[in-house]
């Protein structure tokens, strides 16, 4: 073969492999770009996937939040929660902003979704027995407030019936009568109105039966007053003096009956020591606790 021939098929083959490269070239080039734009559509799609997820973990938290906030006595059963929910959306947040998996995330999103209604879950638990308690105390406070006006209304029937028995319970007087007596040497004793011859004052009435009362010792204290008001007593000192109506009273006679619930005839005396007993009206009253039982009067000349 001639040299002329060798180097026109030297040139041919030269260009075969020249048109070769570059349809290869132009092939790569596509297919770079055609790489490029899925790989730039992945990326983007991934961004808006990751956007939201963020925001559907955002509107979680917002939620969790606000129902806490709505409800801001907690048990520790709903702090403990409260901190998991917490802590698993942190851990969330991280795998948003580094490395993260769609699928991963998403099944973390859903268990934490599941912890969060559980929080709502229990929140509405306790509102409701709270609400049974508040209606349970309300109803317990008005049983209360009616066993209350019942007990004070008894009370006020017994204070009543203990009023009437009281005053139905004081003793009475009949027939009191007073009188001046001269004792006389021979001890004989006679009703004079002479104030000279006055050696005592006899007071003398019927205390009444009365079933009520309760049986035993009765003081009775007995004042005698002059007709110039001045009580006739032994003497001043607290030993002749009683309590009556929250008063200290001097007395002018004082006699402590047997009583047996019965009717009893009561005689006693004040005996004159030297008090000088002017004329005139003479008033008597009798005195049981804080009752005046019995009153009478007498004059002197």
């Amino acid at each position: 073969m001639s040299p002329q021939n060798e180097n026109s098929k030297g040139g041919v083959l030269f260009k075969i492999l020249t048109g070769v490269l570059a349809v290869a070239i132009v092939a790569l080039i596509f297919w770079f770009m055609n790489t490029k734009n899925e790989l730039e559509g992945l990326l983007l799609e991934k961004e808006n996937m990751r956007v939201e997820l963020q925001a559907e973990l955002t509107n979680l938290i917002d939620q969790h939040n606000q129902v806490k906030a709505e409800n801001k006595t907690l048990s520790e059963y709903l702090i403990e929660k409260d901190s998991i929910i917490q802590e698993n959306a942190k851990q969330i947040e991280e795998g948003l902003r580094y490395k993260w998996s769609y699928f991963n995330i998403k099944k973390q999103l859903a268990e934490l979704q599941d912890v969060a209604n559980g929080y709502v879950i229990k929140i509405d638990e306790l509102k409701l027995k709270n609400e049974n308690l508040i209606t349970e105390n309300t109803q317990i406070k008005e049983q209360y407030a009616a066993e209350q006006q019942k007990t004070s209304e008894l009370t006020k029937i017994k204070d009543d019936l203990s009023g009437k028995v009281e005053v139905a319970s004081v003793l009475k007087t009949y027939a009191v009568k007073a009188e001046g007596v001269r004792v006389k040497n021979s001890g004989k004793e006679s009703v004079t109105d002479k104030t000279k011859r006055v050696n005592k004052i006899r007071v003398c009435f019927i205390l009444g039966a009365n079933t009520l009362r309760q049986p035993g010792a009765v003081d009775l204290y007995i004042r005698i007053a002059r007709a110039d008001d001045a009580i006739l007593a032994q003497s001043q000192g607290d030993e002749f003096s009683f309590n009556y109506g929250g008063e200290t009273l001097q007395y002018s006679i004082k006699t402590t009956v047997d009583y047996t619930k019965q009717a009893v005839d009561v005689c006693c005396y004040w005996n004159n020591t030297g008090v000088e007993l002017v004329a005139g009206n003479y008033k008597v009253a009798i005195y049981e606790g804080n009752n005046v039982i019995g009153h009478t009067e007498f004059s002197l000349r």
